[in-house]
């Protein structure tokens, strides 16, 4: 199953040390890296002028996407809004995938 993935940083981020910020930001990169390789993570924007980031994410279960999104280091500074996803019937297949066939 697809959800969308709305994580806006709290302001607890800002009471870190500058250190202790890159330290957590070198972590986070790791994660999310393997998130992405493993396909949990599919898509991953930044809102302009914001530290928001909105991405797709795959999980077999909301409790899987929970388990998935509390391995991320900064989790614990970001507040989060989760929106499942479902096929538009418009658009049954992938437009990747149509766009591929063509």
């Amino acid at each position: 199953m697809n959800y969308l993935v709305k994580a806006t940083p709290t302001g607890e981020l800002s009471t870190l040390s500058a250190e202790e910020r890159d330290e957590l930001m070198a972590r986070e990169r790791e994660v999310a890296t393997a998130l992405i390789g493993s396909g949990t993570i599919a898509w991953l924007w930044r809102l302009p002028d914001s530290g928001t980031s909105v991405g797709i994410w795959n999980a077999e279960s909301p409790e899987a996407l929970d388990a998935s999104l509390r391995t991320l280091p900064i989790f614990r500074y970001h507040s989060i809004e989760i929106t499942a996803l479902a096929a538009h019937p418009a658009f049954p297949t992938s437009l990747r995938a149509t766009a591929g066939a063509a």
